[in-house]
């Protein structure tokens, strides 16, 4: 199992703030009021700039038609942070069609709204305009290129194209050497195509930036778990067990490591409590009924390995109660002798 940590958010309303503003205030004033914060204090003042703005764009004034736009494109960014993703790539539609070749940003957030409507394809094609007309050279805005990088990225991943996000990963950290999540996004597609030395060359590097990132000491505990390195997935595990008591799977997998140690008690002893969580969660989500059996199979197995015949098949009828098709448990009976 990959651990993944999602992205919230992803309205890119931190990153483009400032260039927005650039664009739409004097550098006298303070704080903006269309491109406010408040994003309804954004869309009702970016709402009158827009209405009066219109007749000036409509009669060919250049400067009214990039004031425009940009207006456009900060109340985009506003019923982005309100979640209204609709309105919100309605209005950078606007924004595109007044600066279609000259317009990055504009690309860069209705990506990021067709991005949190799910709509990767969509999300791919704008950001990959947005990089495309990123200017280049001395007006080179390097963490923006690294940010359109990463959430495109971001979106290749959630079409299962791995390749495609690494690629994307890379290039985001080649122009922002610290994107720690770019990282670790990186380091888990790594683990899916099964290439645990970068993966875990991955991890390390986000565990130097956060030493308490518990996705990645997870994600690296399994990688070296897959490589045979038991010791270093128990310490791994560890340590995300201290920073996270009640993630149910950090015991599973310990155990599994435990076990491949020979250390059955140590391995019997996380199971447990893996069962003892997994109750919890199963009594508020009757679907992590699998899940359950899986922790009784797991415990199951390790009981058998040490000769107590009677908890083993307790344990595998348990497991049957909980998944009734869970073919290793029935295994287990019937090496044992035992009815169902």
């Amino acid at each position: 199992m990959v651990l993944d940590r999602r992205m919230a958010g992803f309205s890119c309303r931190a990153l483009c703030a400032a260039f927005l503003v650039a664009m739409a205030v004097p550098v006298a004033a303070q704080v903006p009021r269309c491109g406010n914060p408040d994003p309804d204090i954004s869309i009702a003042e970016c709402s009158k700039r827009i209405k009066f703005e219109t007749e000036d764009a409509q009669a060919g004034n250049m400067q009214a038609v990039s004031r425009l736009a940009t207006a456009y494109d900060n109340r985009g960014v506003a019923h982005a942070a309100k979640g209204l993703y609709d309105e919100a790539i309605a209005d950078y539609n606007q924004a595109i069609g007044l600066l279609p070749k000259t317009f990055p940003i504009a690309y860069f957030n209705r990506g990021s709204a067709y991005y949190n409507q799910g709509l990767y394809d969509q999300a791919i094609a704008d950001l990959t305009v947005a990089i495309t007309l990123e200017p280049k050279g001395a007006g080179l805005d390097i963490k923006r290129l690294a940010d359109a990088h990463y959430y495109r990225g971001n979106a290749h991943q959630h079409k299962g194209l791995f390749d495609d996000a690494i690629g994307d990963f890379t290039l985001a950290i080649s122009f922002n050497p610290d994107l720690e999540s770019a990282y670790q996004n990186r380091g888990n597609d790594y683990l899916r195509k099964a290439l645990y030395d970068p993966a875990i060359a991955d991890f390390s590097k986000v565990i130097a930036l956060d030493s308490r990132n518990v996705t990645s000491l997870y994600n690296r505990a399994v990688a070296y778990q897959h490589k045979g390195l038991p010791d270093e997935a128990i310490a791994d595990l560890t340590r995300v067990i201290a920073l996270a008591p009640s993630f149910g799977g950090a015991y599973s997998t310990r155990g599994r490591a435990y076990a491949q140690k020979g250390l059955q008690d140590q391995a019997i002893a996380d199971y447990t409590q893996e069962i003892a969580l997994n109750a919890k969660d199963m009594a508020r989500h009757p679907a992590f009924a699998t899940r359950y059996a899986n922790a009784y199979g797991l415990r199951a197995g390790a009981y058998e390995r040490k000769g107590i015949t009677d908890a083993a098949a307790a344990d595998y009828r348990a497991a049957l109660k909980l998944d009734p098709d869970m073919q290793s448990a029935k295994d287990g009976l019937t090496r044992l002798g035992a009815a169902p």
